[in-house]
């Protein structure tokens, strides 16, 4: 097994998770000062992100 890569993954996934989580705070509007554009950028960016890292780590 490649550790490596596994591991690079998983902090993928995390990212992409604190990303979304980030998105949804912009959107309760916990952090002032934000559009609802970014906070919908935000929100799909970091889903896409945690997806391929979920679905690459399934293969290691």
């Amino acid at each position: 097994m490649n550790y490596g890569k596994r591991l690079a993954y998983i902090l993928l996934a995390g990212g992409g998770m604190m990303i979304t989580i980030i998105g949804i705070s912009y959107k309760t509007g916990y952090f002032p000062g934000h559009s609802e554009m970014s906070a919908y950028a935000c929100m799909v960016i970091g889903i896409i992100l945690t997806l391929i890292g979920l679905m690459n780590m399934r293969r290691f």
